[in-house]
C-alpha cells in the first residue's frame, strides 16, 4: 500500500472511531463509497467536499475537515513500516470473512505475527475454525486450569484459540495453545504494539511469534476502559463459537457471549461452583441455553456436528431472548457503549425514546469500588467519565446510599444489607 493510501486509512479509522460514527449504515456506505472512488485518498477527497449530498457520510465529514493529526498519521505510517505490523482494511480480500458479517465491523486491523498457519493457508480464512475462549481476570484456580487445559485441548485439535489477553482466564487460554504448539491470536484492546497488562510482556512476544495479536485502535492507544467492549465485538465476530470459562454475572466474558449470540454463534459454558460469584455468570448462561461443557472434547463434538456456522437456529433464538431480555440479568455499561454507536444514526434519522446510560455508568462505577477506596480522579482515569459528570453520578449514588464520600474526595461501595 502506497504511503498517501496507507495515511488515508488511517486519517479515516481515527475520525470514524473518535466520532462514534462506527454505525452498520455508514460502514456499509464506506465500502460503497470506496469502491465508487477506488481509494480510500479519492473517499477523503468526497467526504471533505463542502457539498455532502450522503447524510450518513457527511456525519464525518465536519470532523475529515477540521482534522489536524497529520503529524500523528505520519508517525504512525512509519512505524507500521518499521516495525512490521500489516493494516488490514475492511476492502481487503484479506480481511476474515467472519468478522465482515458481524454488526459494525471495524473498519482496519492491525496485525502482528503471523498471517499464516503451517499449512500456508491465512490464519483468517474461514475454513481454518476459531473458537473464542474468555473468562473473568480474576480467575480461581479452577478457572485458571480449565481455561488453559480448553485452549490446550482446541489448539491441539487445530483449532484457532482466539482471546483478549487479559490476566486471568484469557492468560491460561493462550498460554495452553502455545503449550502444545498451536495458534492462537489475541485481540487488543489496545494499540498493537501495546501489551497489557504488563506481566503479560513475554506472553504478547510469544504469541506474536507463534500466533498474531491484532486490534481495531491506532498505534500506541493506551488501555482505556471504553476501548475493552469494543475489543470484545471482535473477539466474536472471528469465532465460531465462544467458550466462557469462568465469569460473574457483571463482565466483559458475560457481554462477548451475548455479542456471540447476537451474530449466530453458539455459546458453550463451564459450570461454576454453587455460590461462587465467579462462576455466577457461566451457570446463568447454561440455565438461559448455553451448551454446558467440561473439556474441550465436548467443543469438538458439537463443532464437528455441523450445527455451528450455519446460521442463527431456533435453539439460538431462545437463548438469545432468554439472555437479553431475562429482567434479573443487570445490563452492563461496556453494552451501552456498543448500543449506543449502534443506533446513533437510527436515533438522528427518526427519534426514538433510549434507556438512559446513568444506571450502567453506575454499574462501571462500582465495579471500581469493588477492591476498595477510589479518589475521585482515579475513577475519572478509570472510566472515562467527565469530572463534571462523574461528580453529578457520585452525588446521585450517594443520594441513593450506594457509596459513601469519605475526607479527601474518596468513594467507597456501602454493602447493601441483603444483597447477595
Amino acid at each position: 500500500m502506497k504511503l498517501e493510501e496507507l495515511s488515508a486509512w488511517l486519517t479515516l479509522n481515527r475520525v470514524v472511531m473518535r466520532t462514534k460514527g462506527m454505525t452498520p449504515e455508514l460502514i456499509v456506505e464506506l465500502k460503497e463509497r470506496l469502491a465508487e472512488a477506488g481509494s480510500a485518498t479519492g473517499l477523503l477527497g468526497l467526504a471533505r467536499a463542502r457539498h455532502q449530498k450522503s447524510a450518513v457520510l457527511g456525519r464525518i465529514a465536519p470532523e475529515l475537515r477540521g482534522f489536524s493529526q497529520h503529524a500523528e498519521v505520519e508517525r504512525e505510517a512509519a512505524l507500521l513500516e518499521e516495525s512490521g505490523v500489516s493494516l488490514i482494511t475492511i476492502c481487503d480480500k484479506e480481511y476474515p470473512t467472519r468478522l465482515a458479517s458481524i454488526f459494525v465491523p471495524p473498519l482496519v486491523l492491525y496485525v502482528a505475527g503471523r498471517l499464516e498457519s503451517p499449512a500456508g493457508v491465512s490464519i483468517f480464512d474461514e475454513r481454518l475454525p476459531a473458537v473464542a475462549v474468555v473468562g473473568t481476570r480474576r480467575a480461581s484456580h479452577y478457572g485458571m486450569e480449565m481455561a488453559e487445559a480448553i485452549g490446550r485441548g482446541l489448539a491441539a485439535s487445530g483449532i484457532i484459540v482466539a482471546s483478549g489477553m487479559a490476566r486471568g482466564c484469557d492468560t491460561a487460554a493462550h498460554r495452553g495453545a502455545l503449550s502444545v504448539g498451536g495458534l492462537t491470536m489475541a485481540v487488543l484492546g489496545t494499540g498493537v504494539d501495546m501489551f497489557y497488562p504488563a506481566e503479560n510482556k513475554r506472553l504478547y512476544e510469544e504469541i506474536k511469534e507463534s500466533g498474531l495479536v491484532l486490534s481495531e485502535f491506532p498505534m500506541g492507544t493506551a488501555p482505556l476502559p471504553m476501548n475493552f467492549p469494543l475489543r470484545n465485538r471482535i473477539i466474536s465476530g472471528l469465532s465460531l463459537a465462544v467458550v466462557v470459562v469462568e465469569a460473574p454475572l457483571r463482565s466483559g466474558a458475560m457481554m462477548t457471549a451475548r455479542m456471540a449470540l447476537d451474530e449466530g454463534r453458539e455459546v458453550f459454558a463451564l459450570p461454576g461452583h454453587a455460590g461462587s460469584k465467579k462462576g455466577s455468570g457461566t451457570n446463568k448462561l447454561i440455565k438461559d441455553g448455553a451448551v454446558l461443557v467440561e473439556s474441550a472434547e465436548d467443543i469438538i463434538k458439537v463443532l464437528s456436528s455441523n450445527q455451528v456456522g450455519a446460521g442463527v437456529s431456533q435453539r439460538q433464538i431462545k437463548k438469545r431472548q432468554n439472555l437479553n431480555n431475562n429482567s434479573e440479568q443487570p445490563r452492563l455499561f461496556s453494552e451501552q457503549v456498543l448500543e449506543d454507536q449502534q443506533s446513533s444514526q437510527k436515533a438522528a434519522v427518526q427519534p426514538v425514546a433510549r434507556p438512559t446510560s446513568a444506571c450502567t455508568e453506575e454499574d462501571l462505577i462500582i465495579g471500581f469500588l469493588d477492591d476498595g477506596p477510589l479518589h475521585i480522579d482515579s475513577i475519572v482515569e478509570k472510566s472515562g467519565i467527565a469530572v463534571q459528570r462523574l461528580s453529578g453520578l457520585l452525588l446521585d449514588m450517594e443520594l441513593k446510599g450506594v457509596v459513601a464520600q469519605k475526607p479527601g474526595k474518596l468513594f467507597i461501595k456501602k454493602i447493601q444489607v441483603g444483597s447477595s
